[in-house]
């Protein structure tokens, strides 16, 4: 331990043995409530990875593509695409608990906890750029709930790339960008911030890129493109758990602009054989072909089939906030088209509830 730490370690112990002597006043409670944050705040560095438990020591390098930490002479290096979250030394607590909450998912209590941090006071540029982060990706993760205004978030998260670029955390702004460029009706510079998570080194994030880019591309009726994306995921060699899910994703992608020319019954079975043979519990990938398969039977004009394709969304993947927002707008369409009004008012009425700002809403 450094004389400096020995001496604040001192300096607190004294404050404690000070106030234990006042007793149990109102003097010794506001003492400990006066020395708290100096105990709970973050004592060094500290690297949580997604696997194994997390490395405390001091961080010597951190980039787009790793971060170094050095522990107890030794140099121990993080791949970005395999850290949960970082802690810095100092850090209040208010702080880790919202990463932490973030980490976790957690985001309407990350968002209350957020509230809580004085960011003017922090005391390290590391905390601020993390601050200013969690501002954005917070604003972000609402408006892609239906919840938020895209353009806002996006405006936060592209302000903070230009001032951080090669933050540890770039290739996951770069991908919610891109979710926030769809959400908010601009798919031409979607395919763009996709591309920053494609060029990453990391197959995973690479394939989860490039075909985030070719969906992106798609929305913008590029299809040939499109198709081109998809197939290079498609024959990229990875065997890695997420890069086969988006392997998967793309065949979906290449089926779709197939079924554009002229394949739409190919198509179609193409789709319901990849239903037939798939893992059901894999929500993103089932909330895709769900909403896929009711596009192409809508089509086809054949609305009941459909409708029974987008409720499958509704009622089993409605934790997919983007498929499930377009599966009720979906079957608010085709609930007129077939003539029940009363559902066609329970699914737009759902829709507004649930995703008051989606642009789903808007159509």
């Amino acid at each position: 331990m450094t004389s400096q730490k020995k001496s604040k370690t001192s300096a607190i112990w004294g404050e404690l043995k000070s106030v234990a002597r006042v007793g149990s006043s109102a003097i010794a409670i506001a003492g400990l409530l006066m020395i708290l944050p100096a105990l709970n705040a973050q004592e060094r560095d500290r690297v949580f990875p997604m696997k194994g438990a997390a490395v405390t020591g001091k961080i010597v390098e951190k980039n787009r593509d790793r971060v170094v930490v050095e522990v107890r002479g030794n140099n121990q290096n993080f791949p970005t695409n395999e850290i949960l979250r970082v802690l810095f030394e100092g850090e209040p607590p208010t702080l880790s608990r919202t990463k932490d909450l973030v980490a976790q998912g957690q985001i309407d209590q990350a968002a209350e906890e957020f509230k809580k941090i004085d960011g003017a006071s922090l005391p390290s540029e590391d905390m601020k750029q993390d601050y200013q982060y969690l501002r954005g990706y917070l604003a972000g993760a609402f408006a892609l709930r239906g919840k938020g205004d895209p353009k806002n978030a996006l405006t936060l998260l592209s302000n903070w790339v230009k001032d951080n670029p090669q933050s540890y955390l770039f290739y996951n702004v770069a991908e919610m960008m891109g979710d926030l460029a769809v959400a908010g009706g601009v798919p031409d510079q979607a395919a763009r911030y996709y591309g920053g998570l494609a060029a990453a080194p990391f197959p995973e994030a690479k394939t989860k890129g490039s075909f985030l880019q070719g969906r992106a591309l798609m929305a913008q009726k590029q299809n040939a493109e499109a198709k081109s994306k998809f197939q290079a995921v498609m024959e990229a060699k990875v065997s890695d758990p997420i890069s086969l899910k988006f392997q998967k994703m793309a065949r979906i992608g290449v089926i779709q602009c197939d079924a554009t020319e002229g394949k739409a019954n190919e198509a179609i079975g193409e789709l319901e054989k990849m239903v037939d043979e798939g893992d059901s519990t894999d929500a993103e990938l089932f909330a895709e072909l769900f909403n896929t398969l009711g596009t192409l039977l809508a089509s086809a004009g054949r609305n009941d089939e459909a409708i029974l394709s987008y409720l499958k969304t509704d009622l089993l993947y409605g934790s997919q906030s983007e498929q499930h927002a377009q599966a009720l707008y979906q079957l608010t369409q085709l609930w007129t088209k077939v003539g029940d009004n009363q559902r066609a008012a329970d699914s737009k009425q759902k829709l507004e509830k649930l995703y008051p700002t989606s642009p789903w809403v808007k159509k």
